[in-house]
């Protein structure tokens, strides 16, 4: 939602004026900036830093020259950089930042004036908490700063390898270490990772320097997001910083994909240096219990039960691993009588990778993981989970601090702590929500995993935010938009919560839209392939058609808010001309709401709720002629936005300080609710598993002979009529 939703065709309540005044000055604003900068601006000319390669058969990825790591907690040596940095911010320019590195990083070094050296003195800058913001609200400040940490390495750490890693930069970073520039990254979202090793000087102090820019929405057309947006643009070192070291061949990534009674598991190897090593990766899935003690402590080995045993082992060869070689090993289990993730039954199992050198345990690997199905019946518009139709209602949230409030605002700045998002997330309890709308762009890690195991659906999405025909092909022209999903689709990969990708939110264009989403869908299939794609198109083009290529037909209800006068009509109408254009599609209402600036709009504002809702529930696809499986309240709280003319959206049902407002009680009556109780359920998985064998070589070598036999067989007896047939064919009449 945002000013650029706050447009429609007839507008006939007074309130929705204050929509079309948004509308109209973001569109206007947006225009001005871009003409002014349009006569010098040059289209961006640096690419993606993410790539994929093809190895041994095996589809692996890449980034800063190192296949893409997992970036969930490991125990492993480590080191978080987090805490105190140093911070100057300043204006940078942002052509430089998005030219071609090799072009424009001797005009950076120019520009940063030693900022990035070890010997700049940096003691007049003021200190600031990474994770954090450069910029936090009321006023946006400069576009861009400077980040300077020095900290100590362990001179034990000297025989490892080490990865630099971070959790999400925005917008565009560019990283030195000790002095060394170890590249940039463009996407203010998702994580990326360095290869630290030579860098590094162990058992000293080493400094890292990150040049951090964030252009201004509204200014450009060639970065994602683009326009201005309703919702506050914070730049800076938003998520964690670490240092993780390993032993020269270490277990890259795990990814599960999970079924109703099994699981295929694929682990990625790799060596940095060294000399051909004999490889092999043990695998064990262990149960796991969450409780009210462990359900926020993001180590995986604080699930499994004291002196609990693999449910299932397996270990698999990875065969002669060379110096800087890659391979990707697989696994199959099957599981007899598994626990299924789902929001009212969040179980979760710990998968343990071993990795083996010579016989020798050489690097230890954690991940969580939930056995869940999420599909379309394709019989009927219905949405399945483990097999059983399902409805979800839910309630949309922003990556943003709101207790305590300030000056009863907000808190502002990003969230930074487990504590924050279970406080947003017991409201969403509250409220009996049981699906959260992860804002419009990837979802905080620290929500997905307590989502995982609180037991919440969560749908995130890309911020391809009212996106244009001109801008979408702009952005995926540029290939942001598909390395902003793979780095998605990567991070999360085994996040049971997350359930929905959503790829646009509110834009135009018809056959630009349904390009760029048709290639983004079937690039996430080939990612991932566990989660359904979606859209958020506007509500008041209900045949609207550019949701062909994807799973469901996502769109934003606000009858009698932005567009008509009814609520109720207007969304029972939508409704039948949506079904109509996908008979076959479940409908996902993945916004209606309506703000209350003050008390006297509270009634208003739970009315909107129950009438619409109310619509919505009728359709539900629980029932066998339903079709809606999907209704996602705009939103769970009040946030900050850079909407033109104001500070604060106060769409939530609950206010800063954490008061419901009434239509936080509506929700509460009307909801399906049984969401977000696992700590208090204390499920302990169970199962008994073993690999599934591939079929045996013998039979299988039988059979392709016994092919092959009948073939030539067939062959040998077709050549031979042939030959028999010829004189007769040939043969004069008498």
């Amino acid at each position: 939602m945002g000013p650029l939703a706050r447009t429609a065709p007839i507008i006939r309540s007074l309130s929705a004026v204050r929509g079309l005044a948004r509308a109209l000055a973001g569109v206007f604003v947006s225009g001005l900036l871009l003409a002014a900068c349009s006569s010098d601006q040059q289209s961006a000319t640096i690419g993606p830093t993410l790539n994929w390669r093809t190895i041994d058969g095996n589809r692996i990825a890449f980034q800063n020259g190192i296949p893409v790591p997992t970036f969930s907690y490991q125990p492993r040596l480590r080191l978080d950089v987090s805490g105190d940095w140093r911070l100057q911010t300043t204006t940078l320019n942002d052509q430089l930042s998005l030219m071609r590195r090799p072009d424009s990083l001797p005009r950076i070094l120019q520009e940063a004036h030693g900022r990035q050296a070890i010997a700049f003195d940096d003691r007049s800058w003021p200190v600031t908490q990474v994770p954090g913001t450069y910029n936090p609200p009321p006023s946006p400040g400069p576009n861009g700063a400077w980040y300077r940490k020095a900290f100590d390495i362990p001179d034990s750490w000297g025989n490892h390898a080490l990865t630099l890693k971070f959790g999400a930069v925005n917008y565009i970073a560019d990283v030195w270490l000790n002095g060394q520039y170890l590249g940039y990254h463009e996407g203010g979202s998702t994580p990326f990772a360095f290869d630290a090793t030579a860098a590094i000087t162990p058992g000293a102090t080493n400094l890292l320097a990150v040049r951090v820019d964030n252009p201004a929405w509204g200014t450009r057309q060639d970065i994602v997001p683009w326009g201005l947006t309703d919702w506050w643009n914070y730049g800076g070192l938003l998520q964690p910083v670490w240092l993780e070291a390993t032993s020269s061949v270490y277990a890259v990534r795990a990814d599960v994909v999970p079924h109703l009674d099994g699981a295929d598991i694929s682990v990625v190897v790799h060596q940095r240096g060294g000399d051909a090593v004999p490889a092999a990766v043990g695998l064990d899935i262990l149960p796991a219990t969450v409780n009210p003690q462990n359900v926020s402590d993001p180590d995986p080995r604080t699930l499994v039960p004291p002196a609990a045993l693999p449910l299932a082992s397996d270990r698999v060869d990875a065969g002669q691993l060379k110096a800087d070689g890659t391979t990707e090993v697989h696994s199959s289990f099957s599981i007899t009588d598994p626990d299924l993730w789902s929001p009212s039954s969040p179980a979760l199992y710990v998968l343990h990778v071993r990795i083996l050198v010579n016989g020798y345990r050489a690097d230890d690997l954690f991940e969580t993981f939930g056995m869940r199905h999420i599909s379309v019946d394709p019989g009927s518009p219905r949405l399945f989970l483990n097999g059983r139709p399902v409805d979800f209602s839910g309630v949309a949230l922003h990556d943003e601090r709101v207790f305590p409030p300030a000056a009863g605002r907000p808190h502002g700045g990003p969230v930074t702590s487990a504590d924050d998002v279970l406080i947003l997330l017991e409201k969403a309890a509250s409220a009996n929500a049981q699906m959260i709308r992860a804002d419009h762009h990837p979802a905080n890690p620290i929500l997905l995993n307590l989502a995982d195991r609180l037991g919440f659906g969560v749908w995130e999405e890309l911020p391809l935010y009212h996106y244009t025909p001109v801008t979408f092909d702009t952005a995926m022209g540029r290939g942001i938009p598909q390395q902003m999903l793979s780095e998605m689709d990567l991070r999360d990969m085994d996040h049971p919560s997350v359930l929905f990708h959503g790829l646009s939110n509110e834009s135009t264009g018809q056959a630009e839209r349904q390009r760029a989403l048709t290639t983004l869908h079937n690039l996430d299939r080939l990612n991932d392939g566990t989660r359904l794609t979606g859209q958020a198109g506007y509500g008041f083009q209900p045949d609207d058609r550019t949701s062909q290529p994807l799973d469901v037909a996502g769109y934003t209800f606000y009858y009698g808010v932005f567009y008509g006068n009814d609520p109720a009509g207007g969304t029972a109408a939508a409704l039948q001309t949506i079904h109509a254009t996908f008979p076959k599609k479940p409908v996902m209402a993945l916004e209606f709401g309506h703000w209350a600036d003050n008390t006297a709009q509270e009634p208003l504002q739970r009315n909107v709720l129950t009438e619409t809702y109310t619509e919505l529930a009728r359709q539900s696809d629980v029932d066998p002629s339903g079709f809606v499986a999907g209704s996602i309240w705009w939103t769970l709280d009040d946030y900050w936005t850079m909407a033109p003319g104001l500070s604060v959206e106060h769409f939530g049902m609950f206010t800063p300080s954490g008061t419901p407002r009434l239509a936080a009680q509506a929700a509460a009556d009307l909801f399906g609710g049984g969401a977000g109780q696992g700590p208090s359920r204390r499920i302990t998985s169970r199962g008994f598993g073993q690999p599934r064998l591939p079929a045996e070589p013998t039979s299988l070598f039988l059979a392709f002979i016994g092919y092959g036999l009948l073939v030539s067989l067939a062959l040998l007896g077709t050549f031979l009529l042939i030959l028999v047939g010829l004189p007769r064919l040939h043969r004069r009449p008498q």
